[in-house]
């Protein structure tokens, strides 16, 4: 039996799946310093979309804040593979 004082029933739950909540949060930590964090955010986008353009890209340039360059030039590349014509990408990876 439910016992309606054990709390857990008042408490509200988000259920966080789709690709634009994964999204979104991963937005939401990069712009609160959390990289690491909105990294894995957009890496569960690309397990969903594996042709996320804007996915990679974002995760490409949080992997540069927190200084991993190899796996940033990863991700341009995937970005670019995935949509030649993405101007960001192209401009971004020869800094790289």
């Amino acid at each position: 039996m439910i016992n309606s004082n054990d709390g857990w029933m008042n408490e509200p739950r988000v259920i966080i799946n789709t690709q634009v909540d994964h999204n979104m949060l991963g937005i939401k930590k990069a712009d609160n310093g959390e990289y690491e964090d909105a990294i894995d955010e957009f890496t569960k986008v690309l397990s969903q979309n594996p042709n996320d353009v804007n996915a990679y890209f974002s995760r490409a340039t949080l992997k540069v804040r927190i200084g991993d360059i190899e796996g940033a030039r990863r991700d341009f590349e995937m970005s670019e593979n995935c949509h030649h014509n993405n101007k960001l990408a192209l401009e971004e990876y020869p800094l790289l």
